[in-house]
């Protein structure tokens, strides 16, 4: 994932989440802003994603509670 997840993109990233099943490792790294459109999607998902956030991210990720509900790394 690149540059924005928003309103305007977020059901693209819900519906390649929802097309693969199992563990799914999400790169967010390249990611620049992240709404509450695209945290509802990662929401909806957590229990089975690993993310990788770019600093500029991660702080909403915390703050959001999300960080707790993601799968830990093995």
């Amino acid at each position: 994932m690149a540059g924005e997840i928003d309103l305007s993109n977020s059901h693209l990233l819900a519906s390649a989440l929802e097309s693969i099943s199992g563990p799914v490792r999400l790169d967010l790294t390249g990611v620049t802003y992240l709404d509450s459109a695209g945290l509802s999607v990662l929401f909806t998902h957590a229990e089975r994603l690993k993310v990788s956030a770019a600093p500029l991210i991660a702080p909403v990720l915390r703050m959001s509670g999300l960080t707790d509900l993601l799968s830990r790394p093995t």
